[in-house]
């Protein structure tokens, strides 16, 4: 188990595979795990980076304010502590609202970015599941079975649900990977930090080429938000400075792209990242 010293926290981390760099950065509930159906075919293509976020899995955890910039600032003591200068950024959920804020604040480390299930500012019915969220974990706790199936049904698709790696089974998976890999505390305030946190502003300072997927079932950070929110699809209209922007919705898929679309969304990625490396 590699442990690196990142801002004061001791930072879990993972590196395989060979050829350009690519960080993945996990979401508000699972850490690396949430990467399991990703980090195989990455690993084929890429020197792909997993980690613990401060707060998560077998990284430090410490009772603190966390933010978006807390977790950014991080990524950077990451890489200059494995004297990676640039890479490939990849997040998912809560990830891609790390990883856009990260490209934002620091273009010159960031070669690609790929973000899906990304909302850079919460509508009120966003803003409302993730307050049920965090009521379920402060009654239930981040391992229930309620918590869970919150979760689950908001992350995947119906079909997906009903599938044969769905129903009971994939809520007790779920509820072992969340309870495993984050406290009340940290849960929560990832959560608050999704519904406060406003990254518009953010969108036009990307300049890395971008890929925006989207689930076209995606029900907790829709691609089309509400009038006060912003979606993928706001994302991708708005990245007005990036050097080159791609849009891809997924039919069939929800929030948990990276879970209930690899087949799709895996060779999207080395393509597109594929195509930023070559130039082409």
């Amino acid at each position: 188990m590699a442990t690196v010293d990142v801002n004061g926290v001791s930072m879990w981390y993972q590196l395989d595979g060979q050829g350009p760099n690519l960080m993945q950065v996990p979401g508000a509930a699972t850490g690396h795990d949430g990467y399991a159906l990703v980090t195989p075919d990455m690993v084929e293509h890429f020197t792909v980076l997993d980690y613990d976020p401060r707060g998560y899995g077998l990284s430090d955890r410490p009772q603190q304010e966390y933010s978006f910039d807390v977790w950014c600032d991080d990524m950077v003591g990451l890489l200059d502590a494995l004297e990676i200068e640039q890479t490939h950024v990849h997040g998912g959920s809560m990830g891609s609202m790390i990883g856009l804020r990260f490209a934002a604040r620091f273009p010159e480390r960031v070669r690609g970015l790929v973000i899906s299930g990304c909302a850079v500012k919460s509508d009120f019915i966003s803003i409302c599941q993730y307050e049920v969220w965090k009521a379920l974990a402060r009654a239930y706790g981040t391992g229930s079975r309620e918590l869970a199936a919150e979760l689950c049904s908001k992350a995947v698709s119906r079909d997906y649900l009903d599938g044969p790696n769905g129903g009971e089974p994939f809520i007790e998976a779920v509820m072992e990977v969340v309870g495993r890999n984050v406290e009340v505390d940290v849960f929560c305030a990832a959560c608050d930090v999704m519904i406060e946190t406003d990254l518009r502003h953010d969108v036009g300072r990307v300049k890395a080429p971008t890929l925006v997927m989207a689930g076209d079932e995606d029900i907790l950070t829709p691609a089309e938000q509400g009038p006060k929110g912003g979606g993928g699809k706001w994302i991708y209209d708005n990245l007005n400075a990036a050097a080159e922007r791609e849009y891809l919705l997924l039919e069939g898929s929800g929030h948990a792209n990276l879970m209930d679309a690899v087949d799709v969304c895996n060779p999207a990625v080395i393509d597109f990242l594929g195509r930023v490396d070559s130039g082409a």
